[in-house]
């Protein structure tokens, strides 16, 4: 083995570590959802931004004269990490229906209007914690997900929507001109299934027929994404959002993943009796598989949803957390720390897929990784060129290692890495694709191809 080999060896023995602390990245690219209960935890994660709800019903519960700022501790807002605040929940006495959620009183009024209540709030909260240091806001959540469709968060339609952002847009840069303002996040699948239009796309159209939006930046600065539960969906619903931007001239805008996990309801020590029954195993190859993706797509952040399973009631609630209540960590952890020390700063992510299997790869320069696995319930094969050494290391998602050796393949030296196929939940298709091969070579991007279980060979790049 000689001293190039032993230096990769050795980069791939630092990527598999376990928890400890990690260096703080500047880009701000990994984060996960609301880190302040387990800031230690954080902090070993290696995220360096975190999402925090700002609830309105509890800021201002009685009234606009309230302002109770112990709801976010400013304990909450330090340990390093760049805080994004979620604003939501529309207290009864500020909405037109005096229903919670509901659309906020005056709120097709100019921003700075008293009758605004949603101005007068942002207004308040941006001025109070800009000059702590919080300067990213999400505008509300979920507001695609409608009355009969599940938990409706913004009784509103896009229209009564766009009067809610533009309102929080120019009253935050009234009080912060630096405010980064994001849409609210979206789920995608509640417009596919009755046959809407993307909620992104009705509300840049709406937008649109504002005659000061181009002067006031479209009134956001970047859409807001979350993607649960299935492998095969990321890079489609991320491509999907750049595409709509491009459509109206807004390629420049930022997409934040901003929520997504796959929820472990076989956890052993948290089981829950829920569809979509993905393992501890799955959990991990999901984080892995969808930030990768997501890069790939050309998303600009992302946030695991979430840190801490914080309140948590046995087969009541619904195990998200990397960390669980008793403080163990889940493998989804180890998955999420690999992520961020192997593609924080990688360059020129691309993905390469079949319809049987996807390759994920990232340059370092002088080596290439290589994240790999197949995308059907049945097995197969990935062949890598491999004419200058013996043998690699390959790694799972939390960095269980495996020495691969060269083998005399098709007449030419290759690394074949076994590839699983999907487990079989209680879906008839495939949900987490199957688990994740990882390795990192000397050079720059080698041919891959992958062999399926019948023996056709496809060349993914």
């Amino acid at each position: 083995m000689n001293l190039h080999r032993l230096g990769l060896v050795a980069l791939c023995l630092l990527l598999a570590s376990g928890v400890q602390a990690a260096p703080m990245p500047a880009d701000h690219v990994f984060g996960v959802v609301e880190a302040h209960y387990r800031p230690d935890m954080a902090s070993a994660l290696g995220v360096s931004w975190e999402r925090i709800t700002f609830p309105w019903e509890q800021l201002q519960p009685n009234g606009p004269d309230d302002f109770n700022t112990g709801v976010i501790g400013e304990g909450y807002l330090g340990n390093g990490r760049q805080i994004v605040g979620l604003i939501k929940g529309v207290p009864g006495w500020a909405a037109e229906s005096g229903q919670f959620n509901g659309v906020p009183s005056g709120i097709d009024l100019p921003y700075d209007d008293p009758n605004n209540q949603f101005g007068a709030f942002v207004t308040r909260l941006v001025s109070h914690y800009s000059g702590l240091g919080v300067h990213h806001w999400i505008i509300l959540n979920e507001p695609d997900i409608r009355p009969g469709e599940g938990t409706v968060e913004f009784a509103g339609d896009v229209n009564e929507y766009f009067h809610v952002l533009k309102t929080a847009y120019l009253a935050a840069h009234a009080v912060d001109p630096g405010a980064h303002i994001q849409l609210a996040g979206v789920t995608w699948w509640h417009d596919v299934q009755v046959g809407r239009a993307p909620y992104v796309r009705r509300l840049l159209q709406v937008i649109a027929r504002d005659p000061d939006a181009a002067a006031n930046n479209w009134y956001f600065d970047g859409v807001s994404l979350h993607i649960y539960f299935t492998t095969s969906s990321v890079f489609p619903i991320v491509s999907a959002h750049q595409d709509i931007l491009n459509s109206f001239g807004l390629g420049d805008k930022q997409i934040w993943l901003n929520e997504f996990n796959a929820s472990p309801r076989r956890d052993p020590q948290t089981p829950i009796n829920a569809p979509f029954n993905v393992s501890l195993e799955q959990q991990a190859d999901f984080i892995v598989q969808a930030s990768s993706l997501a890069l790939a797509a050309g998303a600009d952040r992302m946030a695991v949803y979430r840190l801490y399973d914080n309140e948590y009631v046995p087969n009541v609630s619904e195990p998200w957390g990397l960390v669980r209540q008793d403080g163990s960590t889940r493998p989804a952890f180890q998955a999420y720390q690999r992520v961020i020390q192997q593609l924080g700063g990688a360059g020129d992510i691309q993905r390469f897929s079949s319809r049987s299997a996807t390759l994920i790869t990232a340059g370092y320069g002088d080596a290439t990784l290589y994240l790999l696995w197949s995308d059907t319930f049945s097995s197969g094969e990935f062949l890598i060129s491999a004419g200058d050494f013996g043998e690699a290391q390959v790694f799972d998602a939390v960095g269980n290692p495996q020495t691969v050796p060269v083998m005399a393949d098709t007449g030419e030296p290759l690394l074949v890495i076994p590839a699983p196929g999907a487990e079989k939940i209680d879906r008839a298709d495939v949900v987490v694709a199957g688990p994740v091969r990882s390795v990192i070579l000397s050079g720059g991007l080698r041919p891959v191809r992958f062999r399926s279980e019948n023996g056709q060979v496809v060349q993914l790049n």
